[in-house]
């Protein structure tokens, strides 16, 4: 029993330790950019040894890949989060799209214009990168299957995908005008592409 115990507490602090390290790794990239992650100040910052850092992530691009794939799990568990409201599809569709192009427009349009980056130029990256998009378009076509009963899955897929990029580019635009407006058109456009131009 005491072993149980002490395994239980040892991977408490493990996942407590993996958190820090994350957190601290997404404030530097956030913060300071690219450059500026370094494995030995992140350690440095979280308390905690460069070998002990390294028994977690082995490498800079093993630490900023969990990083990253954190960040798109918080966007998965955002969208099932809306999606379980009891609100109309489409409501819940605009909901989403909303959260999203805020969201991406935030620091966290940061940790994803990464990933981005590095796919283009690291291969377990681009695995990794479409990996997590695989997942955010099942969310998606399940939101827009929602708002457009009977639609077959290829067209909610290639509509989760379109609606997507649209966030994705929405994210990425500048001098934009006022927020609220700019979110407003973007919602609406998305809505035009869930919904087929309003025909399903």
């Amino acid at each position: 029993m005491p072993s149980i115990t002490r395994t239980t507490r040892e991977s408490a602090k493990g996942a407590t330790t993996r958190t820090r390290i994350l957190a601290e790794t997404r404030r530097v990239l956030v913060d300071e950019g690219y450059d500026a992650v370094v494995l030995r100040s992140v350690a440095e910052s979280v308390g905690i040894k460069l070998g002990n850092l390294q028994y977690y992530y082995p490498t800079r691009d093993d630490l900023l890949l969990a990083v990253m794939t954190a960040e798109a799990a918080t966007d998965i568990d955002d969208i099932r989060a809306v999606a379980a409201s009891a609100g109309p599809p489409l409501d819940v569709l605009t909901q989403v799209v909303d959260h999203l192009v805020t969201k991406w427009r935030s620091d966290s349009g940061t940790v994803g214009a990464t990933l981005g980056f590095l796919r283009m130029h690291k291969p377990d990256v681009e695995a990794a990168y479409r990996t997590v998009y695989a997942a955010f378009y099942e969310e998606i076509e399940q939101v827009i299957e929602r708002a457009v009963p009977g639609l077959p899955r290829e067209i909610c897929r290639l509509r989760a995908r379109l609606l997507t990029a649209l966030i994705d580019g929405a994210a990425m635009q500048v001098d934009v005008g006022p927020r609220r407006t700019y979110v407003r058109s973007v919602s609406d456009a998305a809505l035009r592409i869930a919904l087929g131009d309003g025909g399903g």
